[in-house]
């Protein structure tokens, strides 16, 4: 059995491939990693099985010279779509390449070259604007061979300001670790979207990503407040964070997990948890992406109190002993 922790989606995919190919089995399988590598793969495959998606429209790059593709581009997505929409390359991650677009001229500064590179492969994919409330959830399932997904974990990822959109921790956004079981709707809505991708037989483990929406335009008023007085005492652990590893990384895993440990002890930190738990009673959620290469060495760990690596070495050895 093999762990497969490769970042870039393209090695990834290659690693399992090779590895199966040798007969051996892998975490995260070659099936998984493509599915949760293609966002338009992931939005058909929950779409078609019911679950609540933001409307999409994808147009592939041309195969030959065409002189009318912008106009086409331009004509689907306004018949699909409203502005502002998200467009996003097909299979990136960390937020890059994702853009607002907010109108006909900023789409048309978009799509000027239909150029093909290693995230944006196939051509343009856009998504519906959700108009958040100032979070998204990234959801941890994993699932044992041959049983049905469980959910272990969850973050709420929240922006700093409202002219930043995307709520990537790697961007900016602040990290809390949400106990979803006090969601029973979530955890089974989780459940379903995760084994929809990860199919029957093989172990794995995914993370999703799933936008809260309330269409009151107070609760993102209120997150971005509260925000605010979290902000300084996040960036302690920032501070921490973008230190120079190279020193003994025991002492620096020490004095990261302290960090957390104070931010998540704040009042600051406590008030904003709570105005997501309240926020989240009465929400509801749509999801729109998959990630088979979700990093949780510092985010996902020290907020949650939950350290997915243990998971993959439980899957690892029961998968090895099935």
């Amino acid at each position: 059995m093999a762990i497969n922790r490769c970042e870039s989606r393209w090695r990834a995919m290659q690693a399992s491939s090779m590895l199966e190919g040798l007969g051996k089995r892998v975490i995260n399988p070659s099936g998984v990693e493509a599915l949760c590598g293609s966002k338009i793969e992931t939005a058909k495959i929950w779409m078609k099985n019911g679950l609540d998606v933001p409307k999409w429209v994808f147009v592939p790059f041309p195969k030959a010279q065409d002189g009318l593709w912008k106009e086409r581009v331009l004509t689907q997505m306004e018949e699909g779509l409203s502005y502002p929409l998200v467009l996003k390359p097909t299979h990136g991650s960390w937020g890059k390449g994702v853009q607002k677009i907010n109108s006909r001229e900023e789409l048309l500064a978009a799509i000027q070259e239909p150029q093909a590179s290693s995230i944006n492969p196939d051509g343009f994919f856009a998504q519906e604007y959700v108009p958040k409330p100032g979070f998204d959830l990234r959801i941890l399932c994993y699932k044992e061979p041959f049983h049905t997904p469980k959910y272990l974990c969850c973050i709420a990822r929240v922006t700093r300001s409202k002219d930043e959109f995307r709520t990537n921790t790697h961007l900016g956004g602040l990290p809390l670790g949400i106990d979803l079981h006090r969601f029973p709707v979530l955890v089974r809505e989780a459940e379903e979207a995760s084994g929809l991708l990860q199919g029957s037989k093989d172990a794995s483990i995914i993370a999703l990503d799933a936008m809260p929406y309330t269409n009151d335009e107070k609760d993102e008023s209120l997150i971005l407040s509260l925000v605010q007085n979290c902000i300084p005492r996040f960036e302690q652990v920032r501070k921490i964070v973008a230190e120079n590893r190279m020193r003994r990384y025991a002492d620096w895993k020490k004095d990261l997990e302290e960090a957390f440990k104070a931010y998540k002890a704040s009042e600051e930190y406590k008030d904003l948890k709570g105005a997501i738990e309240s926020i989240l009673s009465r929400a509801r959620v749509k999801w729109h992406e998959a990630n088979s290469r979700f990093d949780f060495a510092i985010n996902t760990r020290n907020a949650t109190g939950i350290n997915p690596a243990y998971t993959y070495l439980d899957l690892a050895q029961g998968a090895t002993t099935s």
